[in-house]
């Protein structure tokens, strides 16, 4: 069974596990991703890569890196952790928060593992196409890079990058537990490429 890791922007999971009405499991998400998505994988590792805002009242920012350490002891779970910054105005008031390091610790591990040949598959949960270069790097020298993410926020190159690519949107209930009624009726829905060798659970996206 060929090795998989898992690698999470969580900012952008979170963002849109809210936007469909979800109460967010990391657990459940990463089992889809392991065992339905596409074939059925050895997990080898899940890494989270999460940002805290230290802006917001203490309590909170506890309860967040509780909850951060909590599903850093889940077993094949790795949580890294990076600070938002804060960007004030002239009379010290708060303007911008900058998400700032996620995406080069994302980039630089999935290079880096791929070079450790800790994984065969690689499975990246985001959005963005800042990860192409790297995905490109990764696929050439052998492993496979599938990306899962929602199509309404995901760049399509990014998608036409990747091996094959998984609907979190039509595929919500496998995100965790429902909060509401917004989420489309058919789910269960997954494109691959043709030619490679994973298996579409219904669909193939042809090239």
């Amino acid at each position: 069974m060929k090795k998989l890791m898992v690698f999470v922007d969580n900012a952008y999971l979170v963002h849109e596990a809210r936007r469909l009405g979800i109460k967010l499991s990391h657990k459940k998400l990463v089992n889809f991703l392991s065992n339905q998505a596409f074939i059925p994988y050895d997990i080898t590792r899940a890494i989270l890569y999460c940002s805290i805002d230290r802006s917001v009242p203490d309590d909170q920012i506890e309860c967040m890196e509780n909850l951060y350490d909590t599903i850093n002891r889940f077993p094949n779970f790795e949580v890294k952790k990076f600070y938002l910054k804060l960007i004030y105005g002239d009379k010290g008031q708060i303007e911008k928060k900058v998400e700032k390091g996620v995406d080069v610790a994302l980039a630089t591990d999935l290079v880096a593992y791929a070079h450790l040949n800790a994984y065969d598959v690689a499975i990246v949960c985001s959005g963005d196409e800042d990860f192409i270069p790297c995905i490109e790097h990764v696929k050439n020298i052998g492993k496979e890079v599938y990306v899962a993410s929602c199509e309404e926020s995901s760049s399509v190159s990014l998608i036409d990058a990747s091996l094959g690519w998984v609907s979190l949107t039509k595929n919500a209930l496998q995100l965790g537990e429902l909060y509401s009624q917004s989420y489309p009726n058919n789910y269960n829905r997954v494109f691959v490429r043709e030619n490679t060798p994973v298996v579409a659970a219904v669909g193939v996206k042809g090239n």
